[in-house]
């Protein structure tokens, strides 16, 4: 729920959602499990543009996912790749592009080729970071990237894969005159046709 509010343009409402879950899972506390609800935490305060909440929460995350104490098995997608994905993310959110950049890549290095969502995700993630203004911006690595997250969406029937390749061909349109954006631009306009 506090995922689909922040997504949502509810961070506020995500933040409390969050608080209420870590109030309520006391007693039964695993480390994936506060990885998970403290990445989570992280996101919606990176929507709210809260960084230094934010950081705290990322550090905690980390810190709970590389613990070895034993976890059910119903938290077997908590794991250092997503981990490192939303931190990424997060700091993609805040406007830390270049720092966002580079844990991106490493999270898609640390997701399996099974992982395809997963991957297809951060490599539009990647795109847009390398898009942005700052020292990582390489506009033809981004395309490049976009056209990969294309390729892997292909397989995939996800509304929120469709949906980053979309705000990546809005964040690229503007730079329409490098030709891999173009071509870009053109496999994603195709993309959303089928």
């Amino acid at each position: 729920m506090a995922e689909q509010a922040a997504r949502q343009g509810r961070p506020a409402e995500a933040v409390t959602l969050i608080e209420t879950a870590l109030a309520g899972v006391r007693g039964q506390r695993t480390p994936r499990l506060l990885a998970e609800l403290h990445i989570r935490q992280a996101c919606a305060l990176a929507a709210l543009r809260d960084v230094s909440a934010c950081t705290t929460a990322v550090s905690r995350a980390r810190a709970y996912v590389e613990s070895r104490e034993e976890d059910p098995p119903w938290l077997y997608w908590v794991r250092q790749a997503e981990i490192t994905s939303f931190v990424g993310i997060c700091l993609l959110q805040v406007g830390q592009a270049d720092q966002a950049a580079a844990l991106i890549e490493e999270s898609i290095a640390l997701f399996d080729e099974s992982c395809v969502r997963d991957r297809q995700i951060c490599l539009a993630r990647l795109a847009e970071a390398l898009a942005r203004p700052g020292t990582q911006r390489d506009l033809d690595a981004a395309a490049s990237r976009g056209m990969e997250a294309i390729r892997l969406a292909e397989g995939l029937d996800s509304t929120r894969s469709a949906d980053l390749l979309r705000d990546l061909s809005h964040q690229l349109s503007p730079h329409a005159e490098v030709p891999a954006v173009r071509d870009f631009l053109r496999q994603a306009q195709e993309f959303a046709q089928v």
